[in-house]
């Protein structure tokens, strides 16, 4: 994916952020026909999903995941195997890292979800 891909998703997600935060984990999920998106923000040692976040509108949420969605799926059908989960982590000071997974997840995600929180929300 290119640089203007993950630059949109950090757009749509900036609209969310408190003032000061430490770092931004953002995860992407596909599966046959349907989609999840959600980030964590780090504030203060402590994780708060973006549902939680303060003053949060959840319609807007949802419309900016769709707006990500529109901008990500695009360039997942480009993609000769296309990755089943994404994991962008961002730092305050720019720094950005993304991993992508080809794991199934069509049987059940609760346990790789757990793994996946253990890995990235330290």
């Amino acid at each position: 994916m290119n640089a203007t891909v993950f630059q949109e998703i950090y757009d749509e997600i900036d609209k969310y952020l408190p003032q000061k935060w430490d770092k931004i984990v953002a995860y992407l999920e596909y599966m046959e026909g349907a989609y999840s998106i959600s980030f964590f923000v780090k504030q203060d040692k402590e994780y708060v999903k973006c549902y939680d976040i303060p003053g949060i509108n959840e319609d807007d949420l949802m419309k900016s995941f769709k707006t990500i969605d529109k901008v990500v799926n695009k360039e997942r059908e480009t993609l000769k195997e296309s990755w089943t989960n994404m994991t962008m982590v961002v730092k305050p000071d720019g720094d950005m890292h993304t991993d992508f997974d080809y794991t199934d997840l069509t049987e059940g995600s609760y346990k790789y979800k757990k793994e996946w929180k253990a890995k990235y929300l330290v």
